[in-house]
């Protein structure tokens, strides 16, 4: 802005420049607060007429420059206001395009991209993560046994306990149906272990609260040598979890990835 009130002054004409102030207003309201594209608005209008009065005198004061003026602002005011609105209305369908309307946790979309960001992250800082799957036992038998609003339900508390229980760097989502993944950005095996144990803990105690019959198997893989792709990474974790549903259920297993032989 600072750059068109120069050029204004230096060729003594701010009216030829004027246009020019819709880009900081369009700027502003894009990535400002709701109320910041009109105060810049009425701040502008309130700068060049001041300038153009007191400062040029370039200007002399009528009922047609009033007008002007008038008209300027609302121009102004109403293009910050669609620009607000409009990214609003982006803001909220790329929510809707990236998370899970049930849970709000990240959808399937959203957490494959951030896991290949993880994988290349991790190879550019040579640091390990883990990956975890977890899958639902029995969610089944309470859709059919209470209903499906139940079972949303306890879907709303497990992404809850996920979410209050692991770390705020921690990345969650729901792939669809009883099917949960966690990234543990730069998180070896033992820390892993530490910082789910308060999720397996805080969900096995809600789940009994609630009078649920369901238990929860989970597979944590650590990369020490990293995937090659994102499907390879999901594919181990997957398999891991699987091992435990395979076998006994309602447990957690964990595995250090150091590539296939």
């Amino acid at each position: 802005m600072s750059v068109i009130t120069f050029t204004g002054f230096y060729f003594n004409h701010f009216l030829l420049f004027e246009p020019l102030f819709f880009l900081p207003i369009l700027v502003l309201s894009w990535y400002g607060s709701r109320s910041a594209g009109i105060l810049l608005s009425v701040f502008i209008v309130s700068l060049t007429l001041f300038i153009n009065f007191m400062v040029l005198g370039s200007v002399t004061f009528s009922l047609e420059y009033s007008i002007y003026t008038f008209l300027r602002l609302i121009t102004y005011i109403l293009s910050s206001v669609l620009i607000i609105n409009f990214r609003n209305v982006h803001n909220a369908e790329f929510v809707m395009a990236s998370t899970d309307s049930l849970t709000g946790l990240l959808n399937h979309r959203s957490f494959y991209l951030d896991l290949a960001n993880e994988i290349i992250r991790s190879i550019r800082y040579k640091h390990v993560f883990s990956l975890a799957y977890l899958d639902i036992d029995n969610f089944k038998n309470i859709n059919d046994s209470i209903g499906h609003y139940k079972g949303d339900e306890l879907l709303i508390s497990v992404a809850k306990c996920l979410l209050s229980s692991l770390r705020k760097t921690d990345i969650i989502a729901r792939l669809g149906g009883d099917e949960f993944a966690i990234i543990f950005p730069e998180t070896s095996q033992g820390e892993v272990k530490s910082a789910f144990a308060k999720a397996s803990e805080e969900l096995k105690n809600k789940m009994l609260k609630k009078g649920w019959d369901v238990s929860f198997s989970v597979g944590i893989v650590t990369f020490e040598t990293l995937p090659a792709d994102i499907k390879e990474a999901i594919k181990v974790a997957d398999d891991l979890m699987y091992t435990v549903k395979n076998n006994k259920k309602n447990d957690v297993a964990f595995k250090v990835w150091q590539g296939r032989i």
